[in-house]
């Protein structure tokens, strides 16, 4: 069951057994924001677009997904997206928001797409870069979802490697990565509880029911945001245009010069376009 209350700031919440769920919560204005971090990353992931959202204006949400950032890591559990999902709802039920907009980039876009669809007081949603139907997987994720070997293999390699790898894949700059970018991702790749984490998601990411699950996408009846890097080599553009497809009344705007990170490679850019849809402006 979710705790009653949550202070503001910095903590741990229970939404269900063996859950310890790590959150920040910054400023405090009227319109609350709940951010969801992709894969492999952290609500760190947000470092560099929360400045943009003054603190009398707004209230961020920022959560560590199951296995991922500060939130509790298991070598089993459940990892599944729907599972992050009823996180996310029992998280928003347990501060009482009534209308709260969701914003996700990657695997968190899909944790949020799933949220929306069973949560009503989910109010608008923005996807960044979020993958809504089957593709290949990148090659890490390939290699984390080998039995035992895959854990081992990243358990095993410099956090500070990995981080500057998986950076270099994301982002369609490289000179644009800096070494606070690999400190904030090498300090969430440490030790084998770690991987194994990681890799329970990526072999839970899809549910068994995913083609049912895309067909749900239409069914939501809240003002949508899409936004794509340009350059996206982890995440096809294609999927975006499907998506807005798929998603009656939706959004869709191409970032120009950045990559799978907008919101790292580009923040201004990207809050500047969040804000605008937050605040009801024609796109």
């Amino acid at each position: 069951m979710a705790d009653q209350t949550l202070e503001a700031g910095e903590g741990y919440f229970h939404p269900f057994s063996g859950d310890g769920i790590h959150y920040r919560v910054v400023g405090s204005g009227r319109r609350h924001i709940l951010f969801l971090h992709g894969f492999a990353a952290s609500l760190h992931t947000w470092d560099d677009l929360a400045p943009f959202f003054p603190a009398d204006e707004y209230t961020l949400h920022l959560l560590d997904l199951k296995g991922h950032g500060g939130s509790l890591k298991q070598c089993r559990g459940d990892y599944s997206t729907r599972h992050n999902a009823r996180i996310v709802c029992a998280y928003i039920r347990s501060r009482a928001l009534n209308s709260v907009s969701v914003v996700g980039h990657s695997f968190g876009g899909l944790v949020g797409m799933s949220a929306a669809l069973d949560c009503p007081q989910i109010s608008r949603l923005v996807l960044i870069d979020s993958p809504g139907f089957p593709q290949a997987f990148p090659r890490f994720m390939r290699i984390l979802r080998i039995p035992f070997l895959g854990p081992l293999f990243m358990a095993f390699l410099s956090p500070r490697r990995l981080a500057r790898k998986g950076l270099e894949s994301v982002f369609y700059r490289h000179e644009r990565i800096t070494e606070r970018l690999v400190e904030r991702y090498a300090a969430g790749y440490g030790g084998l509880v770690a991987a194994h984490a990681l890799a329970e998601t990526v072999r839970q990411m899809i549910p068994d029911d995913a083609e049912q699950m895309t067909c749900r996408y239409a069914g939501l009846a809240i003002p949508v945001q899409i936004l794509w890097g340009e350059h996206d080599r982890v995440v096809k553009p294609w999927q975006g245009h499907k998506l807005h497809q798929e998603i009656a009344g939706s959004r869709l705007t191409i970032i120009a010069d950045c990559g799978h990170n907008p919101h790292e490679e580009r923040p201004e850019r990207t809050s500047n376009l969040i804000r605008a849809f937050l605040a009801g402006e024609p796109g």
